[in-house]
């Protein structure tokens, strides 16, 4: 993450020019697969699609545990971080460089105004649709307090915002062409929503505030639920052991890995 956020820093331009050889990519890539295998969105499901969702259960929770650790440079190849990163990236509708730059806030900010992911004083359903737009928030205050925040900057971060949600739904757009109108239903929405639900409950409920206004954060790993999801998840509920040591894949092995 580091390496990212020192681009975000040093260059103005730096998310511009990283949109746009997403959404040009993207572009082509769409075109490309509609020239070979055209474009329909005749749906024909049937009660046999919902055999998928076990499926779509395993995907929604395991890609993004891979991009959480691409995020964090956590694979022992920073090509293979980056591969994959951007890949699993692309099942979140989202680049994995404005990944890396929201999570680095998040860990450097928690909990504070300043944290893309802040919980405190929302219920779950606030939060969850409220965090997916305080971030662009967030880190447009950063890209100002880096590069000024004077009308040419203003323009250069509204183009930014217009060609991440542009990139949303390029994304979503190349997803129903891979996959057809049938598959992108059954299998793709339903593991999009899982993992939009479980990682917004993972930053909600790990970051608890005590009536004194305190906040603590915390592992979850003491229902049947947590523990089925920390098992599939690589221990996604482990958040305070994840902050104490963000470079561990699996966080529920902290305690050995001191040991060891």
């Amino acid at each position: 993450m580091k390496r990212t956020w020192a681009k975000f820093r040093l260059d103005e331009y730096f998310l511009t020019k990283y949109f746009v050889a997403h959404t040009l990519g993207l572009c082509l890539l769409s075109w490309a697969i509609i020239q070979v295998y055209g474009f329909s969105i005749e749906i024909n499901l049937s009660w046999q699609h919902l055999a998928l969702i076990p499926f779509a259960a395993l995907i929604g929770i395991q890609v993004p545990v891979l991009m959480h650790n691409c995020m964090h440079g956590n694979l022992k190849s920073p090509t293979a971080n980056i591969i994959c990163g951007e890949l699993s990236g692309f099942f979140a509708l989202m680049s994995l460089g404005i990944l890396r730059i929201n999570h680095t806030l998040h860990h450097a900010f928690s909990d504070t105004d300043r944290d893309p992911h802040d919980p405190s004083n929302k219920s779950f359903v606030v939060f969850f649709f409220v965090s997916q737009l305080t971030g662009v928030g967030i880190v447009q205050d950063k890209y100002f307090e880096y590069h000024g925040k004077d009308f040419k900057h203003q323009a250069i971060f509204k183009l930014n915002i217009a060609l991440h949600y542009v990139g949303h739904l390029l994304r979503l757009f190349v997803w129903l062409l891979i996959l057809g109108p049938n598959m992108f239903i059954a299998l793709y929405l339903p593991a999009f929503v899982i993992y939009s639900l479980a990682f917004a409950h993972v930053n909600y409920i790990t970051h608890h505030t005590d009536k004194t206004g305190n906040v603590e954060i915390l592992n979850k790993n003491d229902n049947l639920y947590y523990k089925v999801v920390n098992f599939i998840g690589s221990g996604v509920y482990f958040h305070k052991n994840h902050h104490l040591a963000p470079r561990l894949i699996n966080p529920m092995h902290l305690e050995q890995k001191r040991r060891a």
